[in-house]
């Protein structure tokens, strides 16, 4: 599968999706607070270590350093990964809270770390194909304590197509984004078009195109896809409100236990997806 576009988006032109993550910033701290209240439901300490898989610029990391969390994030862009380091030193959280540079699919670069709760936020799973994120969730589990537990924010099929729109735009700071989408219901992928347009003196001056090409499960897509890696299915929930999910659901936050400690080991390898230094240099 061509994922080119993962590169494009979040590393050539990184600087373009950063302005959305700090747009929505001050969001996470409502849905860290709700990650908080579902950790207590699932029985996960608030002293627990968490992983924010896929971090960004360390949105909900960073707000569950707060809420007195230790917290490993995670991400694939160095852009990213430096950004987020500053606002935990912003926000005081720097002894709380740990910042590499990972390529997802590798994720057992992370070991001998272990933790008691992975979160994926913000959909990002479903970028590579099937497999890829079947071996994700496998590497995952091989990181979490018995009866951990992970929490994949993302997406929901069945709500995607009965929301659907072909297309929209949103103002970000001095920054426009234009989407066009398209839902192929054969291979149940969004397969959009992202354009972005900066703002000058006398009207909007081009900067990129960018496709965006993301997986959406069912429900019960999610529940194999879990299970086949090892973990137990726990909850579905439409909002960190914890209300159950519906038909009417856009997103899901599906839960999964760990039963047992995973014992899987995966060789590094030989080539990483991105040219990233060593862990250890770069913690």
């Amino acid at each position: 599968m061509d994922s080119d576009w993962i590169s494009d988006l979040f590393i050539e032109h990184g600087d373009l999706f950063q302005a959305l993550l700090e747009e929505r910033f001050a969001r996470a701290e409502g849905e860290a607070q709700g990650l908080a209240h579902l950790f207590q439901v699932h029985g996960i300490s608030p002293e627990a270590t968490i992983l924010d898989l896929s971090c960004g610029i360390g949105r909900h990391a960073i707000h569950l350093a707060q809420l007195g969390y230790r917290v490993v994030g995670a991400d694939l862009s160095p852009r990213f990964i430096a950004r987020a380091r500053e606002l935990a030193s912003e926000h005081g959280v720097r002894d709380r809270t740990e910042f590499l540079v990972l390529d997802v699919r590798q994720a057992e670069r992370l070991a001998p770390r272990r933790f008691d709760a992975v979160i994926n936020m913000y959909t990002s799973l479903g970028y590579y194909d099937e497999e890829a994120d079947a071996s994700i969730l496998r590497r995952c589990r091989a990181l979490t304590r018995r009866n951990g537990i992970f929490v994949l924010d993302t997406s929901f099929r069945e709500g995607a197509v009965r929301h659907f729109t072909p297309s929209g735009a949103v103002h970000i700071g001095n920054l426009l984004l234009v989407e066009e989408r398209k839902l192929n219901l054969e291979t149940s992928r969004m397969e959009n078009v992202w354009t972005f347009f900066e703002q000058t003196g006398d009207g909007y001056r081009f900067r990129a195109e960018i496709p965006f090409r993301l997986r959406i499960y069912g429900l019960h897509e999610l529940i194999a896809l879990f299970t086949g890696a090892g973990w137990r299915y726990r909850a579905a929930y439409r909002d960190f409100e914890l209300r159950q999910a519906s038909l009417e659901s856009a997103r899901l936050i599906v839960v999964a236990e760990n039963p047992e400690h995973g014992e899987e080991r995966y060789p590094v390898p030989p080539h990483p997806a991105v040219n990233a230094p060593p862990l250890h240099s770069i913690s």
